[in-house]
């Protein structure tokens, strides 16, 4: 019965149809990856963190086609973590090695050193990340456990667009501890929103203050793109990185605060029951 019933899953699986157009959009987000890479490597800095940023509007694109086409498949998922850990794992580790932490006219320096070991946890952690969320978190629909590996690459990228629009030196002790902060959330247990942020948009009560919100965005939106995108999508990066770490200590503080519940004393007897002394009766 057990061969039957494994047979039988395996016709099921390999009947299963493959989304053709969400595959394309993760194949063209990979591309993206790649070509951060060779982008950082020929110190194409800001081109290779637009790369990066694409890749994200493709790993946003082909899931929203798989579910909407209700096409959802293993072999999707694992397609999608393979091209997530190149272009937001890889990529982004590349491009801290290369654009701040690598010195090479400084032949092994300590600094060139540390580099490669933060571009490495960054990687590794992201690896983790994504292997925790396909065996364990991958059918909940709440929240993000741990910083999204997208997010967490995004950030990288976004923050080196925003330092070289201000052309601003960043020493390797200011990316070094941001490198290895990003690294942690995406495995630790922090909470992220996923569909929650659905709910808010959608709930007819947060109407009036959402369109508020839209309106005041559009309007930072507007002066950042006509100015340069830099100035608006870091801050927008570290907003969502920062907003899931306040919401963990608020959550923690609420549980200290909380009134804990009355236990019942253990020498005294409840109420509920009769006493010895005849009242009852």
């Amino acid at each position: 019965m057990k061969i039957r019933k494994v047979r039988k899953r395996w016709r099921d699986v390999r009947r299963r149809p493959v989304n053709m157009l969400a595959s394309v959009l993760t194949a063209l987000g990979l591309y993206c990856g790649v070509a951060s890479m060779f982008a950082a490597i020929a110190e194409r800095y800001e081109q290779a963190a637009y790369l990066i940023l694409a890749a994200i509007v493709f790993d946003m694109l082909d899931g929203t086609v798989a579910k909407l086409t209700n096409s959802v498949s293993e072999f999707g998922k694992q397609l999608d973590s393979l091209a997530d850990l190149v272009s937001f794992g890889v990529a982004p580790a590349i491009l801290i090695y290369m654009a701040y932490l690598h010195e090479e006219r400084i032949a092994g320096s300590a600094v060139g050193r540390t580099g490669a070991m933060f571009a490495i946890v960054f990687v590794m952690c992201g690896w983790l990340r994504l292997a925790r969320f396909n065996v364990y978190q991958s059918k909940m629909r709440d929240s993000f456990v741990g910083l999204p590996i997208p997010a967490a690459g995004g950030t990288v990228a976004t923050f080196v667009l925003f330092t070289r629009h201000f052309s601003m030196t960043v020493a390797f002790w200011i990316l070094g501890p941001l490198t290895l902060a990003l690294a942690y959330l995406m495995v630790s247990n922090v909470r992220y929103p996923k569909d929650r942020l659905k709910s808010v948009v959608m709930a007819p009560r947060n109407a009036f203050r959402m369109l508020a919100l839209f309106a005041v965005a559009i309007g930072i939106i507007h002066y950042g793109f006509t100015h340069s995108p830099a100035i608006v999508l870091f801050p927008l990066a570290a907003a969502y990185v920062l907003f899931g770490i306040a919401e963990d200590m608020v959550k923690r503080l609420h549980k200290k605060t909380a009134p804990d519940t009355p236990q019942p004393e253990e020498d005294g007897e409840p109420e509920s029951l009769p006493r010895k002394t005849g009242e009852s009766l």
